[in-house]
């Protein structure tokens, strides 16, 4: 298995990368559904029908600290 690790400024390991293939050997082994495309799309559709609003002005533009806090929680 070629796994990479990752670390934070200090040195620590903090996560492990697995090539896809590899992760999709071990889903599939391992029986886990797919979920991550079906969830990451709906968040993608959310935000893009956001950002339509956003522009018709339906919407309020979030102020950019508000924006970077709530990338934050993520």
């Amino acid at each position: 298995m070629n796994l990479q690790y990752l670390a934070d400024h200090r040195g620590n390991v903090t996560g492990v990368f697995i090539p896809i293939q590899e992760w999709e050997q071990i889903r599939t082994q391992l029986r886990l559904p797919d979920e991550s495309k079906t969830e990451h799309r709906q968040e993608l559709i959310e935000a893009f029908e956001e950002m339509k609003e956003i522009k018709a002005g339906k919407r309020p533009k979030p102020a950019l600290n508000n924006f970077l806090d709530e990338l934050r929680t993520l």
